[in-house]
C-alpha cells in the first residue's frame, strides 16, 4: 500500500495549494440567478437572532426552494435564486412561526428587516403547508418524493424504483434507467454491496416508510465516483425539527401473503448538538412464479426441450438500525458520527417441476427439485466526518472516514427426484447441501474542498482512496448416500482485493444568462482475484480519466436550455468475476466470468425547460464492453443452460424524455412522464451475433392527485411499458394501475393511508430469447397486487431545521460486492 500512501500525500498537498488560491482565470459563464438576503431581529430588544431557520418558498405552489440558518448577525443569504414570486417562513424555538408577504425576485434583493416577537403570532392564525410534488426535476436529477405518495405506502424500495419514470427491470431483477444498464444503487450516498437478484432482495427489505425520496441521476458530475452508468440514490428519512421529536409508522398489507412494517425515528436537536436514531422492521412474504419453455437444437434440428414451472415463496424479515450525532464545535467546525446496522433474514421455499421432451417432441420423463434454504445477510458500518468552514464566502473542507463490513451465512438444501412416464422414480434421489460463508470489508477515506472565486465562479476538488477485501467460501456436499461427500465440482473459495485511488477537479461560473461547469476525475484501479479450488486468478491495474460538463442558458423567464456530458465506468461485481459453477437445478447453472472487462459509457443529454416545470430531454449514450447478463446454452454440457455475464462489444442508446405536470383543476393535478428510447446492441454470444439489433420503445408513468377536502386526498397512478428488446431478450408490453386514499388527522400530526397496487394483476413479464441452437419463452409473475393500510404519527416540536449531510466516502465499492458476500 506504499503507492497509495504516496498518492494520498501528493493529493493532500495539491488540495493545500488549492486552498491558498484566491483567483482563477476563466471564460466559463452561467444563467441569470439572483441573491435574496435579509436580517432577523428580536422585536422587543432589537438584537439580531442567530440560528433562525429561514425557508424560501415559491408562492404559486408552496414548494420549498431553499433552507438556510441566520448567522450571529441575524443575516441570511439565498444564492442562485431564479426570478419569480416567493415568500419566506421562519422557525425558532420559543418564537411563533412567521410567514412574510409575497415578494418578486427580478434581480438581487435585500428584504426589509424581519422582527420576531415572543408574544405576537403572525400569519393571522393561518397554517402554511409546504408541499412537494411526487416527481420533481432538478438540474439533471429526477426526484421521486416517496413520503408524498399515497400508493407508495406499504411498498418496498425495489417496488418503488420499479414503478419510477424511465426504469426497466428484467426477469433477473437487473435495473436499467432510460435504456442504460450498469446502474449504481446507493442508500444515503453509500452504494449497496449487491447486484441483480441479491440487490433486489435487499431492496425488498427496505420499507417505503423509511424512505424520504429517491434520486435518479443520469449524468453525475466528476465529484461523484465514476462507477455506474447512472446513479439511483435512496435517501432515508431524517427528522428535521428542533428540540426532541420523532415519528411512528406502521403498515399492514395482504395480497396472497401478509406484509407488515413498523418504524420509529427519534431526534434531539439543539444549537450545539444533534442526536438521532431510527429503527425499521419489515416482515414480508411474497412469491415469484416463473414458467419456462426451453428448446434445444443441434445444427438447427430440434434436439429436446424442458417445460418448467418454478414457484418460489420468499419470506423476509429485515431489521435496519441507524444512530449518530453531529457536534457543532463552533461556527467553523463540525464533527459527525454515523453508525448503521442491517439484518436481512429470508427462508425461500422453492418447487421446480420440469417435464423432459426428446427429439420427437414426446415427453420421456420429469424431475422435481425442492429448495429449502436459510439466509442471513447482515452488514454494519461507521462513518466519521469533519467539516471546516474557512470564511463566510463558503470556502470549506470536508473529510470522511468509512468502514463497512458485509457478510452472509447461508444453508441450502436441494432435493431432486426423477420420474418416468408412469410416475415412478427411476433413479436415486439427489440430495445437495450447501454451506456458504461470505465476508467483505471496505475501508475508505475521502476529502472534498470547495471555494467560491471572484466573478461568480466556484472551484471544487477532492481525493479518495478505498480498499476492499472479500473472502467467500462455498462448500457443497452430496448427501444422496446419507453421508456428507464433498463436491469439488460445485464448491468454491474465492478471494478478491481492490484498491481505487481517485482525484477530481470541478470549476463552475455564472455570467448573465449562462451557466457552465467543467470537471475531470482520475481513478487508478488495482484488482486481484484468486480461485482457491482451481488455483486460478487474475491481477489487473489501470488508470482512466472521466470528464464531465454542464452548460445552461436562460432564454427568457419561461424557457431555458441545458447540455450535460459525462464519461462513466461500470466495474464487474465481485461475484461476476468468480469463475465457479453453481447449479440452480439439473438443467441450469450459474457461472462467473474472470475475463469480464469494465464497461465505459459516454453520455450526452440536451434539455429544454419551460416555466421550470416542463422538461424535454434528448439523450445519447455509447457503452463499450457492455456488461450483459445472459441465459444461454452451455458450451460444455448438452441440453443445459448457463446464467453468466459477458461483454457485448457496443450498445448505443438514443432517448427522448418528456415530463409534463399539469393542473387540470384546483383539486386535480396530473404528472405525466414519458421515456422513449432506442437501444442498439452489437456483440456475439453462444455463436449468435447481434449487429445493431434493437427496436424503439417507450414507458409512460402517470400520477394523478385529487384533493377531496382540506385533509383528504386520492391518488391514481398508471404505468405502461411498450415491447422492448434487451440484448437477446424480447420483452412484451407491461401495464398496471394503482389507487390510494389519504386522510390527515390530529392537527396534521397523523396520516392514514389506504391503497391497492396493481389492481388488475397485470404486472407480469413475458419474453422470448433466441440463440443459435437454443430458444426460450418465459412468463414471470410476482405478488404485485396488494391492499395496504398504513399509519404515521409525528410527535414533538414542529420547528424545522436544515439537516446536515451524513453521507460518507465508501461509495462505488459497495455497489459491486454482489455475491461476494454469498
Amino acid at each position: 500500500m506504499s503507492g497509495s500512501k504516496l498518492y494520498m500525500i501528493f493529493a493532500f498537498a495539491l488540495l493545500s495549494g488549492m486552498a491558498s488560491s484566491r483567483s482563477l482565470g476563466s471564460t466559463l459563464i452561467k444563467a441569470t440567478k439572483y441573491i435574496v438576503s435579509g436580517q432577523i431581529t428580536d422585536e422587543q430588544s432589537g438584537l439580531p437572532l442567530s440560528d433562525v431557520i429561514v425557508q424560501l418558498i415559491r408562492s404559486k405552489d408552496s414548494v420549498l426552494v431553499k433552507t438556510e440558518f441566520t448567522d450571529e448577525k441575524g443575516t441570511f443569504i439565498f444564492p442562485n435564486v431564479d426570478s419569480g414570486n416567493y415568500f419566506i417562513r421562519t422557525n425558532l424555538l420559543n418564537y411563533p412561526a412567521y410567514a412574510s408577504a409575497v415578494f418578486v425576485v427580478q434581480g438581487d434583493l435585500v428584504l426589509p428587516v424581519t422582527r420576531l416577537s415572543k408574544t405576537n403570532i403572525n400569519l393571522s392564525e393561518v397554517t402554511v403547508e409546504v408541499k412537494k410534488p411526487y416527481i420533481e426535476h432538478d438540474h439533471g436529477k429526477v426526484i421521486v418524493n416517496v413520503e408524498n405518495s399515497i400508493n407508495a405506502a406499504g411498498s418496498s424500495a425495489f417496488e418503488i424504483i420499479e414503478k419510477s419514470p424511465g426504469i426497466t427491470v428484467n426477469s433477473t431483477d437487473n435495473i436499467s434507467f432510460k435504456g442504460r444498464s450498469g446502474i449504481a444503487v446507493q442508500i444515503d450516498g453509500k452504494p449497496t454491496p449487491m447486484t441483480g437478484t441479491d440487490l433486489a432482495n435487499y431492496l425488498r427489505g427496505i420499507p417505503s416508510s423509511a424512505i424520504e425520496k429517491i434520486e435518479f441521476i443520469a449524468n453525475p458530475s466528476s465529484r461523484y465516483d465514476a462507477a455506474g452508468g447512472s446513479i439511483i440514490n435512496i435517501k432515508l428519512k431524517k427528522d428535521k425539527r428542533m428540540g426532541t421529536n420523532g415519528s411512528l409508522t406502521a403498515s399492514f398489507g395482504h395480497g396472497v401473503y401478509h406484509k407488515t412494517s413498523e418504524g420509529l425515528n427519534l431526534n434531539h436537536r439543539e444549537k450545539k448538538i444533534n442526536v438521532f436514531a431510527s429503527y425499521n422492521y419489515t416482515n414480508r412474504k411474497g412469491f415469484n412464479h416463473l414458467v419456462l419453455d426451453r428448446q434445444f437444437y443441434k445444427n438447427d434440428t430440434f434436439n429436446g426441450a424442458y417445460l418448467q414451472d418454478n414457484y418460489l415463496i420468499f419470506p423476509v424479515q429485515n431489521h435496519i438500525a441507524r444512530t449518530g450525532a453531529d457536534f457543532y464545535i463552533n461556527p467553523k467546525n463540525t464533527v459527525g458520527l454515523v453508525l448503521n446496522g442491517t439484518s436481512n433474514k429470508f427462508t425461500p421455499i422453492g418447487e421446480n417441476v420440469s417435464d423432459v421432451y426428446d427429439q420427437t417432441h414426446q415427453k420421456v420423463s420429469s424431475f422435481k427439485t425442492s429448495n429449502r434454504s436459510k439466509d442471513n445477510w447482515y452488514n454494519y458500518s461507521a462513518n466519521l466526518n469533519y467539516k471546516h468552514v474557512f470564511d463566510s464566502s463558503g470556502t470549506e473542507l470536508t473529510t470522511d472516514l468509512d468502514y463497512a463490513h458485509f457478510g452472509n451465512e447461508t444453508d441450502q438444501k436441494f432435493t431432486t427426484r426423477y420420474y418416468d412416464l408412469a410416475g415412478s422414480e427411476y433413479q436415486p434421489v439427489y440430495l445437495l447441501y450447501g454451506d456458504i460463508q461470505g465476508g467483505l470489508d471496505i475501508y475508505s477515506v475521502k476529502s472534498d474542498f470547495a471555494k467560491p472565486l471572484k466573478k461568480d465562479a466556484k472551484m471544487e476538488a477532492g481525493i479518495k482512496s478505498s480498499y476492499v477485501a472479500a473472502d467467500n467460501n462455498l462448500a457443497f456436499y452430496n448427501q444422496s448416500s446419507g453421508q456428507n461427500t464433498y463436491d469439488s465440482t460445485k464448491s468454491n473459495h474465492f478471494i478478491y482485493t481492490e484498491n481505487i485511488n481517485a482525484a477530481y477537479f470541478n470549476v463552475s461560473k455564472e455570467y448573465k444568462k449562462w451557466s457552465t461547469q467543467l470537471g475531470l476525475r482520475c481513478e487508478q484501479t488495482h484488482v486481484t482475484g484468486k480461485q482457491i479450488v482451481y488455483n486460478t486468478g487474475f491481477d489487473t491495474s489501470y488508470i482512466q480519466l472521466f470528464p464531465s460538463a454542464f452548460v445552461g442558458y436562460t432564454i427568457n423567464d419561461k424557457n431555458g436550455l441545458e447540455l450535460t456530458y459525462s464519461r462513466r465506468i461500470n466495474r464487474p461485481g465481485y461475484d461476476q468475476l468468480n469463475p465457479f459453477k453453481f447449479f440452480l437445478d439439473p438443467s441450469t447453472y450459474k457461472e462467473g466470468n474472470p475475463y469480464l472487462k469494465p464497461q465505459t459509457t459516454h453520455s450526452f443529454e440536451f434539455s429544454h425547460v419551460f416555466k421550470q416545470k416542463i422538461y424535454t430531454t434528448l439523450g445519447y449514450g455509447r457503452t463499450i464492453n457492455n456488461i450483459t447478463e445472459v441465459l444461454a446454452p452451455s458450451p460444455t454440457i448438452q441440453n443445459t443452460t448457463v446464467q453468466t455475464n459477458i461483454n457485448l462489444a457496443q450498445v448505443d442508446v438514443y432517448a427522448l424524455n418528456l415530463s409534463l405536470p399539469l393542473e387540470i383543476k384546483k383539486w386535480w393535478n396530473m404528472n405525466t412522464d414519458i421515456s422513449s428510447y432506442y437501444a442498439s446492441y452489437s456483440g456475439r454470444v453462444a455463436n449468435t451475433t447481434l449487429r445493431n439489433s434493437g427496436r424503439p420503445t417507450f414507458n409512460i408513468n402517470w400520477v394523478n392527485s385529487f384533493a377531496l377536502g382540506k385533509k383528504s386526498s386520492m391518488e391514481l397512478t398508471g404505468n405502461y411499458r411498450a415491447p422492448e428488446w434487451y440484448a437477446y431478450d424480447k420483452l412484451k408490453q407491461i401495464w398496471f394501475v394503482s389507487l390510494g386514499f389519504q386522510q390527515k388527522m390530529w392537527d396534521n400530526r397523523a396520516v392514514l393511508k389506504l391503497n391497492m397496487s396493481d389492481i388488475f394483476f397485470s404486472n407480469k413479464t413475458t419474453a422470448s430469447v433466441a440463440f443459435t441452437d437454443y430458444k426460450e419463452k418465459f412468463v414471470v409473475s410476482r405478488e404485485t397486487r396488494v391492499a395496504t393500510v398504513s399509519f404515521t404519527y409525528k410527535f414533538g416540536n414542529s420547528n424545522v431545521a436544515p439537516v446536515r449531510r451524513r453521507t460518507g466516502g465508501a461509495d462505488d465499492v459497495k455497489q459491486r460486492a454482489g455475491g461476494a458476500v454469498g
